[in-house]
């Protein structure tokens, strides 16, 4: 028989033998390989994002950063429609240039089929030479026309039924036909582009805008770059490009396309962030199985302390002893890999359903994720399998034979650490999940300065707004709506932002970047947003209607803005753009969110609704809720009956701002009860060992009349000590992790006690519930028995 063959049969033997500590070892490892797979899953995923656009590496975003009185500035990629074509023109680096523009989810109809949220996107000619959508039917030169569009194989699915697209006429917005000149396609997930129907750039003229104006900042810009260009230098020609255009507080600046996914532009609450948070999960995992491979292996071996003296008096080498122990430990490694496969392929479906990805299976043959699966399995390998064979291969046989201990005992400090620095990243894991925990129950509870509680919504488009007198005055009557506002947009949205404004007492000096809203009179009571002084506007703007939808008439501001305006008694003051009439202000809103809490409030001001509007707000009791929202359906069908109405609620859209956040909060919670399991299946082994090593002890004290608490808190006290230091370790780690995670909020709780003790408690009560059924079993039994044994 080959070594090969007879080391793997006697490790398969030993495997056998041990039957406890083997399932303990296989089944820690294959957990950890199983969880760590499912992370770099996830990992691959994220760093998978626009790998199909041939040119990547070539494709540079511009974005503006924007620079405002006392420290306010603002980065965006939105920039002037005539940008594209001068950089193109202007510059011999830039090979190709597009401008693009998102509008959202949009309502869309063919013949009696109606879809409500369909993503449309407006684009130059150049944007699918630029990027790598390929046309699949139809005339690439479509976007050449304001009147075609190009659909996605989704919108074909929804609308088509099989028939070919070209040619057909879609309704879009209500009032909008287009004919469909080309099917193109766009990837469903890993992309930063997403989009349904893809019309011309020219449409935007239709929205009102001037597509040759340098001062409207609305499209993005995208630049196919000349392979090895320095960007630096071609960087530093444009950053004063719309200074020039007008726009004195703008640069210009470039930002690389492989960037898009993982980082923003302003370098604050970059995504990659849980790139590195995941990999170091999974890192702890790692290490944590590891490390319960190497304690389990090393307390085991001592039951085969006479086997290896006897074999090297016989004359095996340590070399051949640690040649047999490796394939043993290895046939391990190898059963955990199979099973940790299994597991893999058990677990993804619910993986990819709490990260809110669709994780395929083909990432396998994706070459990063094959180099980290490699560096897993590899580190495993050297971890767990090196150390305890050449550990087991180094028993003294003389010292063996006569069952004297090895060496002066240091091989248990040695285990000691490697349990204390396995409990130290498990705590940290633990504190670091109620942090983010404890965070999103922050943002849940705080006060965002209006009430969202029974608040819904139901978008307008150009066909429906036109009825919005009708339906405002038949969901007044309905008994459980309490309140109705009209709105040009939701307050998740800010609004508008500009800082050409003027106003009585203004330092030239002081520019300050203001979002603008136009709301009715209602908007306040209707969303609990408070003044802190004067009124809401007059109801004589009730039914005015303008052709100037920016300013009519009267003026609210936030306290954030007069602050920055540096206005004090603002009431009947006056307020307006840059060369245009004053308006009075006739009202101060208190300051209220209307973007994420990981922004500071920024300033508002607010103007009276003289135009359609293209959102209704209305509070309803909570009371009978489900009812009231029936009757406001059946009103809507019964005043339009073609078009269905589609309510949304204020709480929902709120939460899903913090997605990520709350799916990582998930994850951790998930990830940080596999790393304790994993933690207590070796805690667990190491303290069948250790109770096994005092049975005699236990014996001779029961026998001298000790208490089965006294036996308990000897056998337990150690472990309790182990749990102890550890808990003192991870604290400073995971209050550092944690205050650098916080600083992505303006708006965020403290890492108060309670956080820390609350785990370290947590942590002491899993580690004794894990020891004491042990404990207990050994504590109880006869002491004759234990004695006899020995």
């Amino acid at each position: 028989m080959s070594t090969f063959k007879r080391n793997l049969k006697l490790g398969w033997r030993n495997i056998l033998k041990n039957k406890f500590f083997s399932f303990l070892n296989i089944g820690g490892v294959a957990i950890g390989m199983a969880v760590t797979t499912l992370i770099l899953f996830w990992v691959v995923d994220e760093l998978n994002y626009d790998k199909y656009h041939k040119n990547l590496s070539q494709i540079y975003q511009v974005y503006e950063h924007q620079v405002y009185s006392d420290g306010q500035d603002l980065h965006t990629g939105c920039t002037p429609f005539p940008l594209s074509s001068e950089l193109k023109s202007t510059y011999p680096e830039v090979i190709n240039a597009s401008t693009y523009t998102f509008l959202g989810g949009q309502p869309v109809k063919y013949q009696n089929k109606e879809y409500k949220d369909i993503g449309l996107m407006l684009a130059d000619k150049e944007f699918t030479n630029l990027f790598s959508f390929e046309i699949t039917e139809g005339d690439a030169k479509a976007l050449e026309s304001p009147d075609q569009i190009m659909i996605t194989q989704k919108v074909v699915d929804l609308f088509f039924d099989g028939e070919s697209p070209i040619g057909k006429v879609l309704t879009v917005y209500g009032s909008y036909n287009f004919t469909v000149g080309a099917v193109i396609s766009c990837p469903e997930k890993n992309t930063s582009i997403t989009f349904d129907i893809l019309a011309s750039i020219k449409v935007a003229e239709a929205l009102g805008a001037d597509l040759t104006r340098w001062g409207n900042n609305w499209p993005f810009t995208s630049l196919l770059l000349e392979e090895g260009t320095n960007t630096d230098n071609l960087e530093s020609k444009i950053t004063g490009l719309l200074k020039e255009k007008g726009q004195e507080n703008t640069s210009l600046f470039l930002f690389p396309y492989t960037k898009m996914h993982l980082y923003n532009f302003s370098d604050k609450n970059n995504r990659i962030q849980y790139i590195y948070q995941f990999l170091a999960i999974a890192l702890i995992i790692v290490l944590i199985a590891s490390i319960n491979f190497v304690n389990s292996s090393t307390a085991s071996s001592e039951t085969r302390r006479p086997e290896v003296g006897i074999r090297k008096v016989l004359g095996a080498t340590k070399a051949n002893l640690t040649n047999q122990f490796f394939y043993e430990k290895g046939l391990m490694i190898a059963i955990s890999l199979v099973l940790g496969i299994i597991l893999v392929f058990a677990f993804m479906p619910l993986f990819s359903q709490l990260a809110d990805k669709k994780i395929s299976l083909s990432l396998l043959g994706n070459k990063y994720l094959i180099l980290m699966l490699f560096v897993m399995v590899a580190s495993i390998l050297v971890l767990s399998v090196a150390y305890p064979s050449i550990y087991i291969s180094s028993f003294a046989p003389a010292r063996v034979l006569k069952k004297a201990p090895k060496g002066n005992g240091s091989r248990f400090s040695f285990r000691s650490m490697l349990v204390v620095l396995q409990f130290t990243l498990s705590i940290v894991l633990v504190i670091c999940t109620i942090a983010v925990t404890t965070q999103l129950n922050f943002i849940n509870d705080y006060d965002l300065g209006y009430n969202q509680d029974n608040l819904i919504y139901i978008n307008l488009d150009e066909a429906t707004q036109t009825k919005h007198e009708a339906l405002s005055a038949e969901f007044k009557n309905i008994t459980g709506v309490v309140n109705l506002s009209k709105a040009d947009k939701l307050p998740f949205y800010g609004g508008n932002s500009s800082w050409g404004y003027d106003w009585q007492g203004k330092d030239p000096e002081n520019k300050v970047l203001i979002c603008i809203m136009r709301v009715d009179r209602n908007y306040f009571e209707t969303l609990g947003i408070q003044l802190a002084e004067g009124r809401s506007f007059s109801s004589i703007y009730d039914n005015m209607k303008t052709e100037d939808s920016d300013m009519t008439g009267e003026v609210i501001l936030n306290q954030e803005a007069l602050k920055r305006m540096k206005m004090e008694e603002p009431i009947g003051k006056t307020f307006g753009r840059n060369g245009q009439e004053k308006l009075p202000i006739v009202g101060v809103a208190k300051d209220f969110h209307f973007e994420s809490l990981k922004n500071g409030i920024e300033p508002m001001l607010m103007v009276p609704l003289t135009q359609d509007p293209d959102v209704l707000i209305l509070r309803i009791q909570p009371e009978n809720f489900t009812k009231t929202l029936a009757s406001i359906t059946s009103k809507w069908e019964e005043i339009i009956p073609d078009t269905s109405c589609e309510i949304g609620f204020f709480d929902q859209r709120l939460e899903r701002m913090y997605n990520s956040e709350k799916r990582i909060s998930g994850l951790f919670s998930y990830f940080s009860f596999v790393a304790i399991f994993i933690a207590c299946i070796g805690l667990f082994g190491l303290s069948v060992f250790a109770i096994e090593r005092k049975r005699k002890e236990i014996g001779i004290r029961k026998v001298n009349g000790s208490k089965v608490t006294q036996i308990l808190a000897m056998l337990n006290k150690d472990f309790i000590k182990w749990v102890v230091i550890s808990f003192l370790l991870a604290s400073p780690i995971a209050w550092y992790t944690m205050n650098q995670w916080l600083q992505n909020f303006a708006y965020k709780t403290t890492l108060d006690w309670w956080i820390f003790a609350l785990a370290g408690v947590l942590a002491i009560v899993i580690a004794v519930l894990t020891v004491s059924f042990q404990s207990y079993k050994a504590a109880v039994r006869n002491p004759v028995e234990a004695l006899r044994y020995e």
